[in-house]
């Protein structure tokens, strides 16, 4: 419970220290007009900033040369990707040009439109087969 006084006079509230003054609400209005243009302003000055930083990054990122390693690198892949080679003799295993591998897979998969899968088919199952395949579950021991 409570233990507030009840009921008490105008007289007795001022006695006990209580202030009985009204909020003053220009004051107020004056504080959280004040902290809300603080929050728009630092909104604003961020957005202004991240902005700046990106079209300055963007830009020395787009006059900037070429990478001689971005280069090299992009012309070892094209070398892989178009040239013979040996990979490793022991197996046999050699590297094609990908548009002879390309079109070797569209060989062997032309003979009747079917593609060859290293797995046979079967039948899809049914949840009513699966539901017949589970045992029951079995009781739980007692305790």
């Amino acid at each position: 419970m409570s233990n507030a006084p009840k009921n008490l006079t105008p007289d007795e509230i001022a006695e006990l220290g209580f202030d009985r003054t009204e909020v003053q609400t220009v004051p107020v209005l004056v504080v959280t007009v004040a902290i809300i243009g603080f929050i728009v302003a630092s909104c604003v000055g961020c957005a202004i900033y991240y902005n700046s930083f990106r079209d300055a990054a963007v830009e020395r990122l787009q006059l900037e040369p070429v990478s001689q390693d971005y280069m090299e690198l992009q012309a070892r892949e094209a070398k892989q990707l178009n040239t013979y080679a040996t990979i490793d003799k022991n197996t046999g295993s050699v590297r094609l040009p990908i548009e002879k591998a390309m079109s070797l897979v569209v060989a062997e998969s032309a003979p009747g439109g079917k593609w060859r899968f290293p797995v046979n088919p079967y039948p899809v199952k049914k949840p009513e087969d699966a539901a017949a395949a589970t045992p029951p579950a079995a009781p739980a021991p007692a305790k």
